[in-house]
């Protein structure tokens, strides 16, 4: 039995599909991994279709063989997985089912039935792997744990959900053996190869930053706060308010890296991905330090959070190679913090952290420090407040500004739902990226800053209420219109 799994992710890395691949190839079944990068990344263009015919013919034959194709998805992917369906359709078997998981089928399954014959609801290792036995052996598929279908009379089966997996040490690391996996590359999708492979790690958000090749891992699943914004807690919730925070253990996740650092010698930094990689308990954090830097020693990088940032913690990890740190501080705003569920990281506290990090500052990169823009409810003094905590922020660093989108599923996007704040969910969540900025003059300070280098004294004036009395007027709004645009069309004309 043979599954082929299609991402649309611009990332080629995806830690899940890989996991699950290695995970039934593990117990014996055969896959095949064809990675579709979205040629468009963010520049959305409503109604466009996503690939050119080329790359989907050539996908779909790569896919005759195949006795199930998996497609997974988030919201903002959800038009190029609808094209990519379409064109598998003309060309496999009729009885050949076309099965979406990730993020966007979980929340929103019933919509993803629409075009899907499968939908994965939750984590799919071990209902994939069921899936998969339950085709093999001739038993019903759709009486698969976690899937859901529609019946002949329109009605949609669902099933119960597996509970999660504590152990997640019983996956295999992800599958990176290149056998029988194919990339779209100059419009053509080709087999990959460790050249291939290198060009694309090299292009990560944060790889492109460091300069370096970094190979992405995660060793936790969840996270341990709610924010309104994310949907980690809607997940917990779905199962119960269980799995809040699962992890490998350390010498399973130096297992995984030993392998990489043997048969990917190119990359020359350790990308960790967890959602909050400082939570662990401070002894399993001095544990991984003395593993890693014996066994590693390549400089990695993670995210973390103001509430779990100690000098204890950042003198263990930067002594085993930590070379730079991404950090969520969303607002500077204590209504906004509210908003998102974030009253127990108010300025002050995240401020420590600022400066605890910096205290490394000649031993790391410039950190970065993320804040959400265009919230609905957010108003002018709210985003005073973030460029007023912006200026104290201690250089050197970076910012990584992104417009808030609604996912379907979080707790802000039900808040907008019932406020009326959403009127065009195509527009506004599913045809929208982070980098869609209102065309104001406060989200211009954000921009101007987002390099760090921006002079404080001069921001702290430009934001003063003098300053704010001419310039955020709403006489000057259509000069801040015009300016965004022009610089959009800057950005464009140097990409083509």
């Amino acid at each position: 039995m043979k599954i082929t799994f299609i991402s649309p992710y611009p990332d080629v890395t995806v830690f899940g599909v890989r996991t699950i691949s290695a995970w039934l190839r593990q117990h014996g079944f055969d896959t095949q991994l064809i990675f579709l990068p979205d040629p468009y990344g963010d520049d959305l263009v409503p109604g466009t279709d996503r690939y050119d015919e080329q790359p989907l013919r050539q996908a779909a034959e790569l896919c005759r063989e195949s006795d199930i194709v998996g497609i997974s998805l988030m919201t903002n992917f959800f038009d190029g997985a609808v094209q990519i369906t379409r064109a598998l359709r003309g060309h496999l078997n009729p009885s050949t089912p076309i099965l979406w998981g990730g993020i966007h089928p979980t929340i929103r399954p019933e919509e993803c039935l629409e075009f899907a014959d499968l939908v994965c609801v939750g984590e799919g290792e071990d209902s994939i792997l069921e899936l998969m036995r339950r085709l093999d052996s001739g038993e019903d598929h759709t009486a698969t744990s976690n899937i859901w279908s529609r019946k002949t009379d329109g009605e949609i089966r669902k099933n119960e959900l597996l509970p999660l997996p504590r152990d997640l040490d019983m996956y295999p690391m992800p599958d990176y053996s290149m056998d029988d996996h194919h990339v779209m590359l100059d419009n053509r999708v080709v087999p990959i190869t460790h050249d291939i492979l290198q060009d694309f790690l090299g292009r990560g958000t944060v790889s492109a930053y460091l300069g370096k090749t970094g190979y992405q891992t995660m060793t936790s699943r969840g996270c341990p706060y709610a924010c309104t914004y994310c949907i980690n807690d809607t997940i917990r919730r779905m199962y119960g308010g269980r799995g809040k925070l699962r992890w490998r253990t350390i010498p399973h996740v130096m297992k995984e890296l030993e392998w990489v650092k043997a048969n990917m010698p190119y990359v020359d930094y350790i990308w960790i991905s967890d959602d909050e990689f400082l939570a662990r308990k401070p002894d399993e954090i001095a544990e991984f330090a003395k593993q890693y830097k014996e066994k590693i020693n390549l400089p990695f990088s993670c995210l973390i959070s103001p509430i779990s940032v100690t000098k204890e913690k950042m003198d263990t990890l930067v002594d085993a190679g930590l070379c730079y740190v991404q950090m969520g501080v969303e607002s500077g705003s204590p209504k906004m913090q509210a908003i998102f569920n974030r009253k127990h990281m108010p300025n002050d506290r995240m401020m420590q952290a600022v400066r605890i990090i910096n205290s490394y500052r000649d031993r790391m990169a410039p950190p970065s420090y993320d804040f959400l823009m265009d919230v609905p409810g957010e108003t002018d003094d709210d985003r005073v407040a973030s460029l007023r905590f912006i200026a104290d922020i201690p250089k050197p660093y970076r910012l990584q500004p992104f417009t808030l989108i609604l996912y379907p599923g979080t707790e802000l996007h039900r808040q907008a739902v019932e406020s009326g704040a959403i009127t065009n969910e195509r527009s506004e969540i599913y045809n929208k990226t982070y980098t869609m900025r209102a065309p104001t003059y406060l989200n211009l300070l954000m921009a101007l800053c987002k390099n760090g280098r921006f002079p404080s004294p001069l921001l702290k004036l430009l934001i003063s209420r003098p300053a704010l009395a001419v310039l955020n007027s709403r006489a000057m709004a259509p000069v801040f219109k015009l300016l965004f645009r022009t610089g959009q069309s800057i950005k464009h004309g140097l990409r083509g």
